[in-house]
């Protein structure tokens, strides 16, 4: 029976921490793949860009892992979802089977777990799925950092991308 993990998040940018969750998890036998879920443009968070370019990134920097992929589960509902909205979507999505359907795991940082309760049908999220959730250290490097970064300290930021994902942002002028 397969192990999918769902990995739903802004990515804006990907950077290399996410993936390297992603990987420590198949690695460590927890699962056999994981799926990135990119947000869609109706989460409303500053500074986030178009979801094409999230998605496209998570290609780019997914592109040569065998186990790790990126789908537009979420990018294709045209409304404001939310957690339990994405996870029944999810649900009926193509990696869901009748052999996995107890197989399946929403990875998530500590500090969103932490903020369930306050969330839409919490009851329901907590009692009907599985999750792993990742301890978010202080030093780890996120997102808005790596945006601040890429504004101040290029070569700074660029440790914290893969190459790739890197290249598409210069090339088209994001987080300016």
């Amino acid at each position: 029976m397969e192990k999918i993990g769902f990995f739903g998040g802004c990515f804006n940018p990907p950077n290399k921490l996410h993936i390297e969750i992603a990987n420590k998890l198949i690695v460590s036998n927890k699962l056999d793949k994981v799926i990135f879920v990119p947000v869609n443009d109706f989460y409303k968070k500053d500074n986030l860009i178009d979801s094409k370019h999230r998605y496209t990134m998570l290609k780019l920097a997914l592109k040569n892992y065998k186990n790790l992929e990126v789908d537009d589960i979420e990018l294709k509902e045209n409304r404001k979802l939310y957690a339990i909205d994405a996870f029944k979507i999810i649900e009926k999505s193509k990696f869901i089977t009748a052999d996995n359907k107890n197989s399946i795991f929403f990875i998530m940082g500590s500090d969103n777990f932490n903020k369930m309760p306050k969330w839409k049908d919490y009851d329901t999220l907590k009692n009907k799925y599985n999750y792993i959730v990742i301890d978010r250290n202080e030093n780890d490097i996120t997102s808005t950092r790596i945006r601040e970064l890429l504004n101040s300290n290029t070569e700074l930021a660029k440790q914290y991308l893969p190459k790739e994902v890197y290249e598409y942002i210069v090339k088209n002028k994001l987080y300016k």
